[in-house]
Formats: structure tokens, sequence, C-alpha cells
């Protein structure tokens, strides 16, 4: 049995309100991502979380938080080119974490 590798990526960091969109990462070696947005001092907001297909970014996914906490989502079959966090804050301090598998391609 071996161990799965895994690529893990910080796209967004300690953002808060009038951040514009996180640095873009490529992800072409890696699939199967499990996404945290976490919410560090509440506050509302809306955090798309974005990939690169075809010449143009396209939202994966798209939360809203107001609390403390963090949120977890999977997204058991996306394989990317680019990878991003783009947040649209009122108030509070966020951040974007992905985690995905080198294996299997």
């Amino acid at each position: 049995m071996s161990l799965r590798t895994l690529d893990k990526k910080t796209l967004l960091s300690s953002a808060t309100t009038g951040a514009g969109a996180g640095s873009a990462f490529s992800v072409e070696r890696s699939k199967g991502w499990t996404f945290v947005i976490a919410t560090e001092s509440a506050g509302t907001a809306t955090i798309d979380i974005e990939a690169w297909s075809g010449g143009a970014w396209h939202v994966v996914h798209s939360q809203s938080v107001s609390a403390e906490g963090s949120v977890m989502v999977r997204d058991d079959h996306g394989h990317y080119e680019k990878l991003r966090a783009n947040p649209s804050i009122t108030a509070g301090t966020h951040s974007v974490y992905a985690t995905g598998t080198v294996d299997s391609l």
C-alpha cells in the first residue's frame, strides 16, 4: 500500500475588505480537491473558488460566510489547469485552503 501524495495550496490568506482575487496556482498535476473556507474574524463575505479552463475563469463553488469557523467543500472529480479564490468581502478576515491528490494521473 502506497501513501498518497497531496498538493496543498493557500488560495487566500487572511483577506479583508477590498481584497481582490488571490494568486492563481497551476494545478494540472492534481485532482480530487478539498477546499476549506475559513473565517478568522466574523464578517460577511462571499468566496468564489474559481478554475481556469478554456481561456477563462469559472466558478467551481460559491460560499457565503458570516460567522467565525470553517466550511469544507469536496470536489472529487475536479481536474483543472489553475485554481484561485475570488472574494467579495463586506467585513471580517477570510482564508481559503485547497488540497488535491497527485495520485493516479
